[in-house]
This record gives C-alpha cells, structure tokens and sequence, in this order.
C-alpha cells in the first residue's frame, strides 16, 4: 500500500475517533447527567426517547470506531486515482465525505448530551434549534478542509489491453470460471449491521431496520462468480446468485483487460455508469466487455487475460450452445 493510501485511509477512519470523543467524554465523566438521559428529539427540539446513560455511551463508541472502521477500510481499498476524464478525484470525495460525517454527527452528539446536563429529569431536556444549522456547518466546513489536506492519487492511464483469442474449433467445448470476493467487504457488511443496531437504539427503529438491511445486503452480495462458455460472458452476483448478467458470444463487439478502481465506479458492488455496468469488488486486473451497442460490461476478477482470450474466441468462432 503507497503512502498516500495509508494516509488516506488514516483521514478517512480517525475524524470519527476525534469528533465522537468529547460527547463520548461527556458521557463517562459527567456528574450532572440524570440516568436515563433523553437520546431522541422531535422537531420542536422536545426530548421524546430516553435510553440508560450506560447504554447510550456504549452505543456511541460502538458508532464511532464502526464508522471509523468503515470510512477507513473504502479508503483502503479504493485503489488508484479516478480514471482520466473525469471531473472529480472519488478518493479525495471519499475522505472529504466522512469528514463532513463526522463533523456533523459529533456536533449532534455534543448537542444532544449537552442538553441533558444538569437535570435530573430528563423529560425537560430540549435540544436548541440551532443544533442541526450548527451540525451541518461544522460538516461543510471539515469536508472542505479534508478536500484540502487530502493527497490526491495520479489517474490510472493505462489503455486497457486488447488480447489475443484462443483459437477454438468448430465442435471443441470451452469453459473458464473464477469466483471472485473480497474479505473486507463481508466485514463491512458487518460494521453496516452493527451501526444499524446503533441507530435502532439511539434514533429510531426503522433506521436501525433500514441500515441492518442494508449491511445484510453487502454480505450477501461480496463476491460474483464469472464464467465464459461457448454461450459468452455470464456474471452471477452474490450468495443468491443474482442479479444474473449475461453477454451472448454473438453480442460481444471486443473484449480487452484493464486495472480499475472502485473509485471509477463510483464504489463497489453491482454499478450502472455512463456507457455500462460494473461488477466492481475490488480494485486491479478486470475483464471488460464492449457490447455491439457499444455498452460495456466490467467485472474485476483473477486472470482476465485468460477469461478474455476465450471468449474473443468464442466470438469468432460465432459462439455455440454446451
């Protein structure tokens, strides 16, 4: 890993330690905090959900080092620079993107304890209107700075590879097939899990829901299977094996290898970007295929070169039936 990506992914996990951590200090250390505290506002900033003062502090460490965690492992593997052409450097928006988190859920935070201190009942608790206006300006101004402090990664200028076909006779059978996932991802999926767990306590159940599911999502959908068989290129995705994509050998206009990153993509997983599709799970070699419309079909995978000389050959065989 370069330089400028560890310190990337330094200054995409840490903000979260720093911005949680005097709510978080708060929460241990002070005497004048009823027990339970009021953890949930309504919009006229009345409290209207109370949790123990234990479990909001565990609930809140657990939030700041799962989104630390989170941030800093994208960070990780988001690879190169963006691809040439495009506007913005996605790694740099990356970081740029969890600082502003953090500003603005650290403020909420220190807002919200701040408004329980001194009371002993924590149903006079009110959260002053200018919490969230305050929040969203500490945001803007950490994404700013991160932009700014941020290294800034060169673009991957390598035009992808053309490869030879493997020549195939008119009745001789060919198959290749790789899985291809990536261990981190599942651990992100896990981290999802555990902030939905988080929000479900300290903010309401159905963003709990919403985000448990949403890391349950990521789990299932952690690796692809890639196969290339006279039929053509045939992409499942995830444990569930779908969605399912598919190119017929007679629809594949050239099929070259390339080194990608998710950044490009936009992320990771199943993509849709001007001009095609993307299996993206991690960043380097990736197979990719130019439909006859022009559409082009991405999956990174182990081995493209071997993947893309079988199926040229396939297409120039004009592609048969197993």
């Amino acid at each position: 890993m370069s330089s400028a990506t560890t310190r990337r992914t330094l200054l995409a996990g840490i903000p979260h330690l720093i911005a949680f951590a005097p709510g978080i200090v708060v929460l241990a250390t002070a005497d004048g905090l009823p027990d339970p505290i009021a953890s949930h506002f309504d919009l006229s900033g009345s409290a209207d959900r109370y949790a123990g003062r234990g479990t909001v502090l565990a609930v809140t460490v657990a939030l700041a080092v799962g989104l630390a965690l989170l941030f800093g492992l994208c960070a990780r593997q988001s690879g190169a620079g963006s691809p040439p052409g495009t506007r913005w450097d996605n790694g740099r928006v990356l970081v740029a993107a969890s600082w502003a988190t953090a500003g603005f859920l650290g403020a909420i935070l220190l807002g919200s304890v701040a408004a329980n201190l001194g009371l002993t009942d924590p149903a006079a608790a009110v959260l002053p209107w200018w919490t969230f206006p305050a929040g969203l300006a500490t945001g803007a101004v950490a994404g700013v700075v991160a932009w700014l402090v941020t290294p800034s990664i060169p673009a991957n200028r390598e035009e992808p590879e053309a490869v030879p076909a493997v020549p195939l006779g008119p009745a001789e059978q060919v198959s290749w097939s790789r899985t291809v996932g990536s261990p981190w991802i599942p651990a992100v999926g896990g981290v999802v899990v555990i902030i939905g767990c988080a929000l479900g306590v300290t903010v309401h159940p159905a963003a709990g829901i919403i985000t448990g599911v949403a890391g349950v999502a990521v789990v299932l959908n952690s690796q692809a299977r890639v196969t290339v068989d006279r039929r053509g290129l045939t992409i499942t995705l995830g444990m569930l094996g779908w969605p399912r994509l598919h190119v017929p050998a007679d629809d594949v206009a050239s099929v070259t290898v390339a080194d990608i990153s998710p950044t490009g993509f936009g992320g990771w997983g199943y993509r849709i970007v001007p001009g095609g599709r993307g299996i993206i799970l991690r960043a380097g070699p990736a197979l990719v295929v130019t439909r006859r419309s022009g559409q082009q079909l991405t999956v990174t995978v182990d081995d493209p070169r071997t993947a893309a000389g079988v199926l040229a050959g396939v297409a120039s065989s004009g592609g048969r039936s197993c």
